[in-house]
């Protein structure tokens, strides 16, 4: 894994110092280590290692893409704290990345850190780990009154069924009663209602399309 800086240098990624102000960019091909390093960049937020202050669970987001992923970061992080809550009890494990966060913590402080686990491990039901939809729905439902929708609206990933049935309602009620010649105009074009759709399919959500008027002879 490798990270590039604000001054467009990359090097390898190394989780243990990773800053976490301002953005970074992280370029990981398959099988090098995503969810043990987020894992990793979890716990240091939790304990407040390099960052400004300590945080919980709720306020640490993670964002990836399908369910199965999220379920899978989610139990990888609950191991890895539980790992980590194990060392800070002073047992030893085998995990290099958890015993320098140890190390890396004073004294006085680990009685502190060892709380802070305990209490991710029992909140962590509740950490903000989610899919890219789920986490738009999440905030579209939280913030209902500001984006003017319904408390219980469903966010929805395939379309095609409602444009299926909005086009046969369109074709129906607007096409059927034209008059022969006007019928037989659209027939040409589109033989049927799917035909429509499917011309439809691409105009939807490109906010940048301008209809464009035929030119008309003189």
């Amino acid at each position: 894994m490798k990270q590039a800086s604000s001054d467009n240098k990359v090097t390898p990624l190394d989780a243990l110092t990773l800053p976490f102000a301002g953005s970074s960019l992280i370029e990981a091909s398959a099988g090098t280590g995503k969810t043990y390093t987020i894992s990793g960049l979890y716990l240091r937020l939790l304990l407040g290692h390099g960052a400004n202050a300590p945080l919980s669970c709720e306020q640490i987001l993670v964002v990836t893409f399908t369910n199965a992923a999220t379920e899978e970061l989610r139990d990888r992080i609950r191991k890895r704290i539980n790992l980590a809550f194990k060392r800070f009890l002073g047992l030893p494990i085998d995990d290099p990345f958890i015993e320098q966060l140890y190390q890396d913590i004073t004294e006085d402080e680990r009685p502190i850190a060892l709380r802070r686990l305990d209490l991710a491990l029992k909140s962590l039901d509740e950490a903000a780990i989610f899919t890219i939809h789920g986490f738009c729905q999440r905030i579209l439902s939280d913030m209902a009154f500001e984006s003017s929708l319904l408390f219980e609206s469903e966010f929805t990933l395939d379309d095609s069924e409602f444009l299926h049935h909005a086009v046969r309602d369109f074709w129906r009620e607007v096409c059927y009663p034209l008059p022969p010649f006007l019928a037989e105009a659209i027939s040409d074009k589109f033989a049927e209602p799917d035909a429509l759709a499917q011309n439809l399919r691409p105009l939807l959500g490109a906010s940048q399309c301008s209809i464009v008027k035929p030119a008309t002879g003189i």
